[in-house]
């Protein structure tokens, strides 16, 4: 992003032309991104909550406040009876949770598994290929099959997008797979809708077609991988009739995909994180990351896998500046989508009784969301936030600390899909009394009268600890360089995988989903729910601004036209969604967008949008995956009821 500035204010941003992936445009996310950080809404000043209301403060007055209450906490209850929550609002390395961790160390705190996204999907991709450099998007172009399976990039990821764009303007097919038609389904040569859930029975299915074609690359797979003679006897016990059985897709379409991907060279298969939020994720995720390895997909340019690439993201790390050597003692872990339970356990011991939160908004996006609400209500328990806006963790806050946007401070980005890392200069200072999160913490923790001098590290020392191993010059200059581990333009063409044979290891296993498979409880409630994005919201992000929310201004679920009409629901009309742990109300889009049997209800708008103040979440379950300790968003049985 370019930031043209004029007398200290901001006024244009834009595209950076050169480079390599967003090639000069941005996202409707954040092409008006000036509206956030001048909005008439920023929250510019401290706050604290005096007699229910929050008022204005000084910082003094509010960091006076936070000091209280967080050593009241850890001398009645101990330092883990104070709960941090944050994620990925800045998408920073340097705002993420340096500084922040260190505080929080030092006290003690409980710690917070933080594994709300992708952990499920690359905890699965990590048992086939390893944590391996995947194939880079800048040679998707080079691919003439795509396989994008749980991944709507059309709204989610508009520059990769047009990477696979350019694949087919040289003649490349993309098939979608996604129990939704999304923008992305709509434009694709082909959509496979599975039952949510069931994608590993889909991929076992494909790979069963495959064999039974005589298309696998066994030359391949002897040489570069682990488990072939394990991986054909699995594949002997199913039937690609029995697969479909499960996943809902019929058998000839299925092996249709299948041997099209087998047989159209270079194939690309992309995953994203939408088939990864059900009890069986990691399994699945594994399963499917194995096609294109028996396909030999890996041996083209422009072939193989990719998916979250966590081998260049993680080449340049943050955890040892965390410094969880200030703990005073091991502390207990608490998974944060599991807030819910930690915030309303009685038996928990001990108590959470202060809840520090940046970077996130559990309150509108945490699974189980009566639960978290119930907990956020707390009289009991102390509450900081850091925020940039009034939002509905917020609301619920003790103490408010205005946060600095993008534009206002220094960070290091890694990317979710690219192999380039970004450097974020501020262009203007911060707006009223707005701080970074870093120089939050730092002044929480001069207030607790914590002396560790990494407590006076400055942003800079920060990137440069954290780049100590990397070269900046590219990055501090142009603003943005390319991850490179060797990996080339085909990186395993010869296996060399991240795993500790260098081989990678072949999967197909499925395990069913929670609630979706469970024939009882559909008698109950009878859909399986998902939650997909939204296309101008980056899960609640951007969702208060006028331009965004004058675009999707309510928020609706989609229902196919057979569950409409045996439910007595009409088109437009109000619903009522519901199972046994909460319910929500909104407007209702009948439409063959989804399909039968499954509720879509796309996920981001803050609570007060909905008819009864509670969004998707309040059906949702804190269940988690066995493997990456996951979220599952998606499998969740609901009922529909028509509201008069």
């Amino acid at each position: 992003m370019h930031v043209t500035v004029e007398d200290g204010q901001a006024v244009k941003v834009a595209g950076d032309p050169e480079h390599p992936i967003t090639v000069g445009f941005l996202c409707g996310k954040v092409s008006n991104y000036l509206d956030r950080v001048y909005s008439d809404e920023r929250i510019l000043h401290p706050l604290v909550r005096d007699g229910g209301e929050l008022r204005r403060a000084s910082w003094d007055e509010a960091l006076d406040r936070v000091a209280e209450g967080l050593t009241r906490a850890r001398d009645e209850f101990g330092g883990e009876s104070i709960l941090p929550y944050s994620y990925m609002g800045t998408q920073g390395l340097i705002q993420g949770d340096i500084m922040s961790a260190r505080v929080l160390n030092t006290l003690g705190a409980t710690a917070l598994e933080r594994t709300i996204c992708a952990t499920a999907g690359y905890t699965g991709t990590a048992m086939t290929h390893g944590v391996s450099p995947e194939v880079d998007p800048e040679e998707w172009p080079n691919a003439r099959h795509v396989l994008v399976w749980g991944w709507n990039p059309l709204s989610t990821a508009p520059h990769l997008w047009r990477k696979l764009l350019d694949a087919r303007a040289a003649g490349a097919r993309i098939v979608v797979v996604d129990p939704f038609r999304s923008r992305t389904a709509r434009v694709a040569d082909e959509h496979i809708s599975p039952l949510p859930g069931t994608d590993a029975a889909l991929a076992i299915g494909m790979m069963r077609a495959i064999v039974d074609a005589g298309l696998q690359d066994e030359d391949w797979c002897r040489a570069h991988t682990d488990g072939y003679d394990e991986l054909l006897a699995k594949l002997g016990e199913h039937t690609v009739e029995g697969c479909s059985e499960i996943c809902g897709v019929p058998a000839a379409e299925i092996e249709r995909v299948g041997l099209a991907f087998a047989s159209t060279r270079p194939a690309l298969l992309r995953l994203g994180v939408g088939a990864q939020r059900h009890m069986g994720a990691p399994a699945a995720y594994s399963t499917i990351a194995s096609l294109p390895a028996l396909t030999g997909a890996w041996r083209d340019r422009g072939g193989g896998c990719s998916y979250i690439p966590l081998a260049t993201a993680a080449a340049v790390s943050d955890h040892a500046l965390k410094r969880e050597d200030l703990r005073p003692a091991p502390v207990r872990t608490i998974n944060m989508s599991q807030l819910g339970s930690a915030l309303t356990d009685r038996g928990l011991d001990p108590p959470v009784t202060a809840f520090v939160c940046w970077n996130s908004n559990p309150a509108a996006i945490a699974p189980d969301q009566e639960r978290v609400l119930e907990g956020l209500r707390r009289p009991d328990l102390f509450v900081v936030v850091l925020e940039q806006f009034m939002t509905d963790t917020a609301a619920h806050a003790d103490v408010v600390l205005p946060a600095t946007t993008q534009l206002e401070h220094l960070d290091v980005l890694f990317s979710w899909g690219h192999h380039y890392l970004t450097w974020n200069e501020p262009a203007i200072d911060p707006l009223g009394e707005a701080k970074p999160n870093t120089e939050a913490f730092r002044l929480i923790a001069a207030r607790l009268g914590l002396d560790d001098p990494c407590f006076g590290d400055t942003d800079r020392e920060l990137v440069d600890a954290l780049l100590a191993d990397f070269d900046e010059a590219d990055l501090r200059t142009r603003g943005w360089r390319k991850i490179d581990l060797g990996q080339g333009p085909v990186p395993h063409a010869q296996g060399g995988f991240g795993t500790e044979t260098g081989k990678l290891t072949l999967h197909a296993d499925y395990l069913p989903p929670a609630e979706v498979a469970d024939a009882r409880l559909a008698e109950r409630f009878p859909l399986a729910m998902i939650t997909p994005k939204t296309h101008l919201f980056l899960n609640s992000t951007f969702a208060n601004q006028r331009r965004q929310h004058s675009a999707q201004p309510a928020p609706e679920v989609v229902l196919h036209p057979a569950d409409a009409v045996a439910r007595g629901v009409a088109d437009g009309g109000q619903v009522r969604v519901f199972n046994d742990r909460g319910s929500f109300a909104c407007a209702v889009r009948v439409s063959d967008d989804a399909r039968p049997g499954v509720l879509v209800a796309p996920m981001g708008w803050w609570n007060a949008d909905y008819a009864d103040g509670r969004s998707g979440q309040a059906t949702t379950s804190q269940a988690l995956t066995q493997l990456g300790h996951a979220p599952t968003f998606n499998d969740n049985r609901v009922e529909v009821e028509a509201l008069t």
